[in-house]
């Protein structure tokens, strides 16, 4: 580290000797009189970490260059072991080795119990419910938003004659009525909220325009009556 990155020993660095050494600095921390990482060997790490679970390796490693084993110029093992390391590493031995005598079997048991207290559906009941309380309501309102204008679109039906056909049909065929009703309200709904405005102002007007032309067809009429002296 003080080659590759450049770290000054005397300011950041602190030599620790164990295991134990290692985690009491790192529960302690920088701001504890500890440390905030730990720099070391593969192997050392992977050991402190089946050991104790609470820590994780972070970012790449620092060194560049492999390991390996060192031997006499022209040895025979070196060929033989490289060989041998070779097999392992295909055949998967390696690894089981390395799950074997490194494994965090403590560590993974307590990663399951985690991973099983994950969500689930059930931990979200409660949105679902104001969701589906916001839901109930907007529909309640718009039910009755398109009730009360249907009512206000019906009573503007000024056409008295046409409805005493009306009235007379239904006293005679009820079912038939309630059908068509129905039928109505329905197509009510179907039509645009624009279209519906549209209709009432224009019934409302021509029933206005009625009555100001029966007022001044009954004003005639007086005014054509015969006079007293």
């Amino acid at each position: 580290m003080i080659q590759e990155l450049n770290i000054p020993p005397e300011s950041r660095l602190r030599p620790l000797n164990s295991l134990e050494e290692y985690a009491k600095a790192l529960e302690l921390g920088p701001k504890g009189g500890g440390v905030a990482a730990i720099v070391d060997e593969v192997p050392c790490v992977d050991i402190l970490l089946s050991i104790y679970c609470q820590f994780r390796i972070v970012g790449q490693r620092f060194t560049k260059n492999g390991w390996g084993f060192a031997f006499q110029r022209d040895s025979p093992l070196a060929v033989d072991l490289s060989t041998a390391i070779l097999t392992l590493s295909e055949n998967g031995d390696l690894q089981r080795i390395h799950d074997k005598w490194l494994s965090r079997a403590e560590c993974s048991s307590k990663e399951t119990e985690t991973e099983a207290n994950r969500l689930s559906i059930s931990s979200f009941w409660g949105l679902f419910l104001l969701c589906g309380i916001v839901c109930l309501l907007a529909l309640i309102f718009y039910i009755i938003k398109t009730c009360c204008q249907y009512s206000k679109f019906s009573s503007t039906e000024a056409d008295k004659s046409k409805e005493n056909v009306e009235e007379s049909s239904n006293q005679k065929h009820p079912k038939l009525s309630k059908l068509k009703s129905f039928k109505n309200l329905m197509h009510f709904v179907d039509t645009k909220e624009e279209e519906i405005d549209k209709v009432i102002k224009r019934r409302l007007s021509d029933k206005q325009q009625q009555q100001q032309q029966q007022q001044q067809q009954g004003a005639c009429a007086s005014d054509d009556g015969p006079s007293s002296t």
